[in-house]
This record gives structure tokens, sequence and C-alpha cells, in this order.
């Protein structure tokens, strides 16, 4: 008699049970339908480009918070800028009376130096370890107090010594709110380098009497009674390093004049940052100003104050000019920052579409499985210890 073994289709009955019942127990439990590629092979390409779009939605956020807050930060500076000098204004109205005394006047001309150290807090204001009007250059203060010189560490040079190619030296002016910057080509020597400063001081860039000459020790020598802050990346040249006598009230800037964008969309960018050089020292100089304004209360010179405050309030009007489109793209960015949450909401909606599980459907499928698992194991526990010997009746 031929007897056909029931054991292999019973065992697979039992591992496909196993299998449903494991399948519904990790949709209830994770509240997903698709939990890996072969669940779905569709579905789970959908979820890799939606995720990918999730990604690009939570950058673009994390960089509109942060550029919320740089440029809310940046928006104060100024306007506390704007309020300084305003209070530098009132107190030049009082500085030409003739009723004032000498000792009146230098009063005076110590609170508005005072609110000169307060611009130059305001335009050396960080957010999170940043300098807000240093240009690309944020890791370092962009108003740096000048000197009246500054000179180079080697102290053997002649106007024949040979540059090194690509190395560059800048030169700040405090007065002019001007930066000379040379870049040494192949064969330039430092008498190139003297000559390429002169030429500065004839274009405006750098205040009058400004020279770079080698000196009596063979260092360069570059110097202003105006003030000036140098560096130089020149090996031949050295360290250049301030030598002479610090100016009080007078700063240079050390930034640059790069002004840095950040992704806030997939097609939209924003400005992050103003350089200072555009907002306290070009066109308007309003530290220029505010010098100018202390030395002529100091000296008692009336139209040397009446100069100095029409400069000032000249400022004033052009930071708040400068303000308008800051303020602009601060209130973009407050529209782009609502966009992205609802495309985050969006998103997330449709990952769940995708792969998410009915929490209900989910429920009744692991309570089907279970009752399926449990009969498939009861008839198997007929089936499977049964031998050839129980289908052979006893003769």
């Amino acid at each position: 008699m031929r007897v056909t073994s029931m054991v292999p289709d019973v065992e697979y009955a039992v591992q496909q049970s196993q299998q449903n019942l494991s399948t519904a127990l990790q949709q209830l439990s994770t509240g997903l339908r698709v939990n890996q590629p072969s669940d779905n092979p569709v579905a789970s390409a959908s979820m890799v480009i939606s995720l990918a779009q999730s990604a690009n939605v939570d950058q673009y956020t994390t960089n509109v918070t942060t550029v919320s807050g740089q440029l809310q930060t940046s928006d104060n500076a100024i306007a506390a800028v704007i309020t300084s000098l305003n209070s530098a204004i009132t107190l030049a109205t009082a500085a030409p009376s003739s009723t004032i005394t000498a000792a009146n006047r230098q009063a005076i001309a110590a609170q508005v130096a005072g609110v000169l150290q307060n611009v130059i807090s305001q335009a050396n204001s960080s957010y999170q370890g940043s300098f807000l009007f240093a240009g690309s250059a944020s890791s370092g203060a962009p108003f740096v107090a000048a000197s009246t010189a500054y000179t180079s560490q080697n102290g053997s040079l002649t106007a024949s010594s040979p540059l090194e190619a690509g190395s560059v030296t800048t030169v700040s002016d405090a007065a002019t709110g001007q930066t000379f910057t040379y870049t040494a080509a192949a064969g330039d020597t430092v008498g190139d380098l003297e000559s390429a400063v002169s030429a500065a001081v004839t274009a405006g860039t750098l205040s009058s009497g400004t020279s770079a000459t080698i000196n009596s020790s063979g260092e360069l020598a570059i110097s202003s009674a105006t003030g000036l802050v140098a560096s130089s990346t020149d090996s031949t040249l050295g360290l250049v390093s301030a030598s002479g006598t610090a100016l009080t009230n007078a700063y240079a800037y050390v930034g640059n004049s790069t002004v840095n964008k950040v992704q806030v969309g997939d097609s939209t960018s924003v400005a992050t940052n103003i350089p200072g050089n555009q907002l306290f020292t070009s066109g308007t100089n309003v530290i220029g100003s505010l010098t100018t304004l202390i030395n002529a209360i100091q000296s008692g010179s009336d139209s040397g104050i009446a100069a100095a405050s029409n400069g000032i309030s000249t400022a004033i009007d052009y930071l708040s000019e400068q303000r308008i489109p800051l303020d602009s793209t601060i209130s973009r960015l407050s529209d782009q920052e609502s966009y992205l949450s609802q495309e985050t909401l969006t998103l997330t909606t449709q990952q769940t579409a995708l792969v998410g599980a009915d929490l209900a459907t989910a429920a009744t499928n692991l309570s089907q499985a279970e009752l399926a698992n449990s009969a498939v194991l009861a008839a198997a526990s007929k089936v499977l210890p049964q031998t050839l010997l129980n289908y052979l009746a006893p003769g």
C-alpha cells in the first residue's frame, strides 16, 4: 500500500502561518505596513524619494531658523547704532555754544567718544560665535583699534627683496574707511609694494601721508598719522605687527566685502549679512564722522562740528535705508518658515500613506493571524508525530 506523507505540507503551513503572524505583529508594533523593501517595492522606492525631500526640508528649516536669528540680531545692532548716532547729534548741538567752557567741551567730547565705543561694540556684534559684519572673515572682530605704524618681522629687507608670488598684503585705513590690498605677482619686490602703497595714497584709498618704506633696521614700515591696521601673508616680510602709537578713537575695518548666502529652499537663497565696510565706513563713514566730531569738539572748531554733524545725519539716513532690505528678508524668511512647516506636514502625510498601517486593520489582522496560527498548530500536532506504522493495520 502506498502512503503519501503530509509532513512537508504541514511544515510549510506552519512556517507560512508563523510568518503571517510575525508580519501582523510587526505591523501593529511599528505602525508600518511596509517594514522592508520586499513588503512593497513600489511604495519603498517612493518612500526613499519622499524621505530625501524631507531631509532637504529639514535642512532648509534649520537654515531659516539660524539665518532669521542672525539677521534679526544684525537689524537690532543697526538700530542701536542709529540710536547712538542720534545721541551724538544731540551732544554736538551743545558743543558749539559760546557759553560753555573748554572743560565742558572736553566733557562733551568724552561723551561722544563713549558713543563711538557703543557703535564699535555693535559693529563687532556676533551671533553663535560668528561676527555679523565681517563678511566671510567672521572668525575675528571686523573693527580693530588703529595704530600709527606697522612693521615687518624681517629686518634684512631691501627694495629688491623678492616677494612671494600670490602673497597678500593689506592696509586698512582708519580715516578713509577703505582697505588697500596688494597681491604679489611673480617677480614682484618690496619696492613694488612700496610703489603700490604710494599709488593708493594718490587714489585716495589710503590717507595722505601714508607711506611704506624700509627703515634703518631693514624692516618695512607702513605708517600713517591718521591710523591704520596692516597684515601680510608674505614669507619674505614675515609677521607684520603694530609698532607705532595706538590712536584713541581710531578704528579700521579688517573684514572683507563678501556677502554670504544660504539656501532656504530648492530654488531660494538669501543673503545672510551686510559687510561692515558697506555699513560703517564706506560712503557715509559712520566711524570716521564720529572721530571727526570728537576732534572738532576737542579743538573747539564750530565749522568742524557742523560738518561732522551733517555727516552723522547722512549716516543715520543711510543706515535706515539699509534696514529696509534687511527687514524685507526677515519677513521673507518668516513666510518661508510657514511654507516649510506645511511641506513637512505634507511629506509626513505622504509617507504615512505610502507605508503606514491602519492600526484598527492591523489589530484585526493580528487577531486573525493568531487564530489561523493556532488552528495550523493544532492540526500539525495531530499529523507531525505520526509515522508509517500508524498507517499499517495489524495482521
